[in-house]
């Protein structure tokens, strides 16, 4: 999928945004439990057993996570072409919000469901300049809005994690203001943690996705165009550094077969990440990462690209 684009976002939008990741940075702990505590019948009663409550306050669950994420990449490949790649950045905004069920015992784990909305703005070229020109044209003619909403089940059994998703988005571009591509999917994963020492852990799991699209071509493609079935295997290294730092390194490759009866297209795609993520607090972190993803297609009209990443984000979640 090549994607399409436009204009400069919205300065509000952006500073909501960072409005809501800066009142996570100055989150504090939680208060003390709220009652009516008992004297003292003597003194120095209370340094033996401790303060008494008549009344404690029982904790309410929470349900709903508000989160958001600022994200900035430069990238050596930035529209994902075969030859003459151009360096140039990408910030993407994306908010949400996430509704949990309580988890409830089944098959010997745990189940639980969730559903949310979430919206995403990606722009091109805010640090490198909007109006650079890669393949002569500007690259903000690149930017474009994301909505999607997800329902998802996953399953918990001591170090098993398995979950099923299924997944809607919309993607309109901001140049001619039209939805370009709509796509509905069903997902899955399947991982096993293992616990190396008693602060190291490792990750590895398989994922799979199949996904029905709309692409908008005026007319020139075939409904179903870019439908396709996809595989993969992802690992996963976590390795805390401190009481706030962690190192994650990460792999993952994945097939992709396009099932539309007029294609014969397979995709192979590799990518590998390294993250240092730092907490904040409770609510927020701050994420460095760098990466390297290659694409081959075995479609002559699909670009093999390969490119190199550098990212800062910043994001906050509260739950309520």
């Amino acid at each position: 999928m090549k994607r399409r684009a436009s204009a400069p976002p919205a300065l509000s939008g952006c500073l909501l945004l960072l409005g809501l990741v800066w009142l996570a940075l100055s989150a504090t702990a939680a208060d003390a439990p709220v009652g009516t505590q008992v004297p003292e019948l003597f003194a120095g009663e209370l340094d033996d057993v401790g303060p008494q409550y008549l009344l404690l306050e029982k904790p309410r669950a929470r349900t709903f996570d508000l989160w958001t994420e600022l994200e900035i990449t430069g990238t050596s490949n930035a529209t994902l072409v075969e030859t003459n790649p151009t360096f140039s950045t990408i910030t993407s905004a994306q908010a949400g919000v996430t509704w949990h069920s309580r988890r409830q015992p089944r098959w010997g784990g745990e189940l639980g469901w969730e559903t949310g909305v979430k919206g995403q703005a990606y722009r091109y070229g805010y640090i490198t300049g909007v109006k650079q020109k890669v393949n002569y044209l500007e690259i903000d003619r690149n930017d474009f809005d994301l909505i999607g909403a997800h329902l998802r089940t996953d399953w918990r059994r001591e170090h098993w994690l398995a979950g099923v998703t299924l997944r809607g988005a919309t993607l309109r571009s901001k140049a001619t203001n039209r939805v370009f591509y709509e796509e509905a999917a069903l997902e899955w994963q399947l991982f096993h943690h293992w616990v190396l020492t008693s602060r190291r852990t490792l990750a590895v799991g398989l994922e799979g996705a199949a996904r029905f699209s709309r692409t908008d071509s005026f007319g020139l493609l075939p409904e179903g165009w870019n439908d396709r079935a996809e595989q993969g295997l992802f690992a996963l290294f976590d390795q805390p550094v401190g009481s706030r730092w962690h190192l994650q390194p990460a792999l993952r490759v994945y097939a992709s077969r396009y099932t539309n009866s007029g294609r014969n297209r397979t995709d192979w795609h590799e990518s590998g990440r390294v993250a240092l993520i730092y907490a904040l607090s409770r609510q927020a972190e701050l994420r460095l990462s760098g990466g390297y993803d290659r694409r081959d297609s075995s479609e002559a009209l699909i670009a093999d690209f390969h490119k190199w990443d550098l990212g800062l984000a910043a994001s906050a979640q509260w739950r309520f």
